[in-house]
């Protein structure tokens, strides 16, 4: 095995380690941000009438909110990308590897490569541009307008 086919390999399994650790790390936040919305709701049961506590549990609620609008909004769009990029990159490895094959499997295999490798790339190109839109055009939550009004 030539040098290049090492760096290549071990590239493309650190390709593929780094996606699935990103797609878990965002499923983790997302369980985190169910059992912070959760807790919101029981603190302010538990406030009660006490203002002080109520205004603490308005910060809390606002700071899940920011943090609700990625992981609702634009998290799933950039999963998705990595998740195609993987794709492309394990489809063009494919492709590199099936290259200069004789047999009529191989070169319906390479063939079959190129084409995942287009489609997966055009995916992960697609879903990029959704989500730098959402993240563009979706109104974010912020309650800064409304602090302002109430020093004022």
């Amino acid at each position: 095995m030539n040098n290049w086919a090492i760096v290549a390999a071990a590239g493309v399994l650190a390709a593929t380690i780094a996606t699935i650790a990103y797609v878990r790390y965002r499923q983790n936040e997302t369980v985190a941000l169910k059992r912070d919305t959760d807790l919101a709701v029981s603190l302010r049961e538990l406030a009660g009438a006490d203002a002080v506590r109520l205004a603490a549990v308005d910060e809390f609620e606002t700071a899940v909110y920011e943090r609700l609008f990625y992981t609702r909004a634009i998290g799933p769009r950039v999963r998705s990308a990595a998740w195609a990029l993987l794709g492309a990159v394990l489809s063009a490895s494919a492709v590199l590897l099936l290259d200069g094959g004789d047999a009529t499997v191989g070169v319906v295999a390479w063939a079959a490569s190129i084409v995942l490798a287009i489609g997966f790339t055009l995916a992960a190109v697609v879903y990029a541009v959704l989500a730098v839109y959402a993240a563009l055009t979706t109104p974010r939550v912020s309650f800064a307008d409304s602090y302002a009004a109430d020093s004022e």
